[in-house]
């Protein structure tokens, strides 16, 4: 859910009202509306309040800032290869035959040829 203007107005103005350093300008509202337009109004609320009540300074755009998850796809791509990886263990570990040993190797070998 984006963030409208009225929104971002709420936002600075309670900021304004708090803070008495801070002064909206019209290029602070445009500025803070580009950043803030495609957060979570009630995310970035949430945030601003708990600012408010520790910082005796006014908050920065990404001292509050509530970014949206982005979902991808690692998960399941991990499950997938942690699965093939379980068949594989399986498959070589299931197999009674042994890999002979080279010839070459066998006086350095502690195993002897199968």
């Amino acid at each position: 859910m984006s963030m409208t203007k009225e929104e971002v107005i709420n936002l600075l103005v309670l900021i304004e009202l708090v803070y008495s350093n801070f002064l909206v300008k019209d290029e602070t509202v445009l500025l803070w509306f580009q950043y803030c337009s495609e957060m979570d109004y009630e995310k970035v609320m949430t945030k601003l309040k708990n600012h408010i009540r520790k910082s005796p300074f006014p908050p920065v755009i990404s001292d509050i800032a509530v970014f949206p998850f982005e979902e991808n796809d690692f998960i399941s791509t991990l499950q997938e290869w942690k699965k093939i990886e379980r068949e594989r263990i399986d498959r070589e570990s299931n197999q009674t035959k042994r890999i002979p040993i080279p010839d070459w190797l066998i006086e350095y070998s502690k195993r002897q040829s199968v």
